[in-house]
């Protein structure tokens, strides 16, 4: 693993002038890849190429991570539901570039144990989910997290109080791990920015209306500053479409494509963690419903769900029947009565599905991304998982430079996020900045996991 990048050093210009000077760039030099789409894709694209030392530039037309990338789960996972639908080598897939994030950016993304309650015939149903479990184990999580343990239904019952008893056969304990999504996405963000200062560039608020094209080629694309609402052209070598679900909008500005993305809704839930008590994470399954508890400070991050999703893609809302869809399943696995009187917010997040247009449910449609290219010069990047996302970039770079992409290729699989240090390094940091900062020890800690090695100047 190569030493994390340096951040850039602060500038006596105000964002403003930055930002004028950034799109000035934008139009009057020519890029090797212009990127359209700043979620998690968009920005790992950023970072792939920076490492392969393209010129390249992003323009996302809201902000970063404004749309899927903030509305997760906050799960980086192998995924065990997929295994029931036989898709090993994602699954496989997931849990190496699990392992990878552990690695390249502990200050974000961190392993926490799930219990996975048992109900039914006692042999054939701890026979049957720990065969399942076992495969996720040998497909990689044993790596970074340990093989899978067996508990009574006491230890279930230790672990958390209020499952429900009735037919309960005891449970498997699991680790996943966890980060904060916007968070991360912005870390990859800045990463890229570090990694080569005079050769990438990020500009938020700027929409893509339409590509530029010479003959049948496509050079770049016209731009709109959403702030002034004025127009301008860049010139690129490729174009990257990485616009996720806004890729099923009828006027998405590079038209149609080889596939139909299908907008997928995943509700949650937050309640404060006091309602629900656990000595962590949970994986509760009713018939045919599942439901991630998720600690999240002093809450939890309760969903979710999988449903076809058409309407407006700006920032849903979790729909009342999703929200009765998670209640249900909490309390048919709980002996508690949630309510709605519980909540205290609810968020949602649109999956970019690869499906047909006509598909009825989106439970069973791959979570496997897919790259196009679409014409000479334009390459379309969607579907897939947060997870993996580091692979989509770096296929999605593959495509646009062709057969040149075996003289450069990635170098972002050992490549750490800004403010990424050991294990050791980061403890000693946060019990640091707690005493002598004296700002305590869940506050240090707390800034150290958001920020890392940066954690100290930010407290300044």
């Amino acid at each position: 693993m190569t030493a994390a990048p340096a951040p850039l050093p602060p500038v006596d210009e105000s964002p403003l002038a930055i930002r004028a000077r950034d799109l000035a760039r934008l139009a009057d030099e020519r890029w090797d890849l212009l990127i359209v789409g700043g979620g998690i894709v968009g920005v790992g694209a950023l970072l792939d190429a920076a490492s392969r030392g393209l010129k390249v530039a992003l323009v996302e037309q809201d902000d970063v991570a404004a749309g899927t990338s903030s509305r997760s789960s906050r799960l980086i996972h192998g995924g065990l539901r997929y295994l029931q639908q036989f898709e090993v080598n994602l699954v496989r897939e997931a849990l190496s570039e699990r392992a990878r994030l552990l690695r390249l950016a502990p200050h974000l993304v961190r392993l926490e144990t799930f219990l996975f309650p048992l109900y039914g015939p006692p042999a054939l149903t701890r026979a049957f989910y720990a065969a399942g479990m076992t495969m996720y184990d040998l497909l990689g999580s044993r790596k970074s997290g340990g093989f899978h343990r067996h508990l009574s239904t006491a230890g279930a019952l230790a672990y958390a109080p209020h499952l429900r008893t009735r037919g309960l056969r005891g449970a498997l304990a699991y680790h996943d791990a966890m980060e904060d999504d916007a968070r991360f996405t912005l870390a990859v963000l800045r990463t890229a920015l570090a990694h080569a200062p005079g050769s990438t560039l990020a500009a938020t608020r700027v929409r893509a209306t339409a590509p530029l094209r010479e003959g049948g080629t496509v050079t770049g694309a016209v731009l709109e500053d959403r702030l002034t609402a004025t127009t301008f052209e860049a010139r690129a070598a490729a174009v990257l479409d990485a616009t996720g679900v806004w890729g099923a909008l009828p006027d998405r500005p590079f038209g149609g494509g080889s596939f139909s993305v299908l907008p997928s809704r995943g509700s949650h839930l937050v309640i404060p963690r006091d309602r629900i008590p656990a000595r962590g994470g949970m994986t509760l399954r009713i018939p045919g419903r599942v439901a991630f508890l998720v600690p999240w400070p002093r809450h939890w991050l309760i969903g979710t769900t999988d449903h076809p999703y058409h309407g407006p893609v700006d920032r849903p809302p979790a729909s009342g029947e999703e929200v009765d869809e998670i209640l249900g399943t909490l309390n048919g696995a709980l002996d508690l009565e949630i309510t709605r009187d519980d909540i205290v917010g609810t968020y949602a997040g649109l999956r970019p599905l690869i499906a047909p247009s006509d598909a009825s449910s989106t439970v069973k449609v791959s979570r496997e991304h897919k790259v196009s290219v679409e014409a000479p010069g334009l390459v379309r990047v969607s579907g897939g998982k947060y997870t993996t996302y580091r692979v989509m970039a770096r296929d999605a770079v593959d495509a646009t430079l062709g057969d040149a992409a075996r003289r450069r290729p990635s170098a972002t699989a050992e490549l750490p996020v800004i403010g990424a240090s050991t294990r050791a390094d980061l403890d000693a940091l946060a019990a640091r900045l707690g005493s002598v900062g004296g700002i305590g020890e869940d506050p240090g800690r707390s800034l150290v996991d958001r920020h890392g090695t940066e954690a100290a100047a930010v407290l300044e």
